[in-house]
């Protein structure tokens, strides 16, 4: 058998290198929420992935409608995504509105993170296993005396919220599936409290 030369080493091990480089991921987030939600997603430290996260102040229907022009847009530049996902609250929408976008979004490609009634209900899961519903109006309450500080839905918030809540990750991600484990029936409208914002944060997180 021949001896192999330091050059044939090297080679091989270029070669092993390149072989298991990533390709990045691309993701594509449409957020009902102006500010919070996608700074929340901004926040995240990626290395093997590329996110684009907008918020569009739009809701149900309307924002499935938007996200779908922005990826068609972005696709006539050349630009694609390996990932496209629309995050939305039901709030006070009716049930038929809200369960029919998460039909209408995942039949156009788009994958959803949802809360039923708000994002800040992923937020106080970081905490505690809350089940039951929850109105909205009380998430800011509740979230200010488990954080210690004031809460608001301004610039930057959702990243501070992040940081902060970001060793309790794990936890919110058990909870929420715990929750969705126990409520989940195919009618999401209707199964409150929940949220699937974990399913998006643990796509984010094989990235990271």
């Amino acid at each position: 058998m021949a001896k192999r030369t330091k050059k044939d080493h090297r080679t091989a091990n270029l070669s092993r290198r390149q072989g298991v480089r990533e390709v990045k991921q691309s993701f594509l987030i449409v957020c009902e929420g102006e500010k919070t939600e996608p700074d929340y997603f901004k926040a995240f430290r990626m290395t093997a992935a590329t996110v684009k996260a907008v918020g569009e102040a739009m809701n149900t229907m309307t924002l499935v409608n938007k996200a779908i022009s922005i990826r068609e847009a972005d696709k006539a530049k050349k630009r694609f995504y390996d990932q496209c996902w629309v995050v939305f609250d039901k709030d006070d929408f009716p049930a038929k509105d809200f369960n029919q976008a998460i039909k209408y979004a995942e039949k156009n490609g788009f994958q959803v993170a949802y809360s039923n009634q708000a994002f800040e209900y992923w937020f106080l899961l970081h905490f505690n296993l809350y089940q039951g519903p929850i109105h909205r109006n009380q998430y800011k309450n509740m979230l200010e005396k488990l954080i210690g500080m004031p809460y608001s839905k301004t610039e930057g918030s959702g990243a501070v919220m992040y940081n902060l809540l970001l060793v309790r990750q794990e936890q919110a991600i058990k909870n929420s599936e715990t929750v969705l484990a126990e409520i989940s029936h195919g009618n999401p409208a209707e199964e409150e409290s929940s949220t699937t914002v974990h399913k998006l944060v643990k796509e984010l997180n094989k990235y990271l």
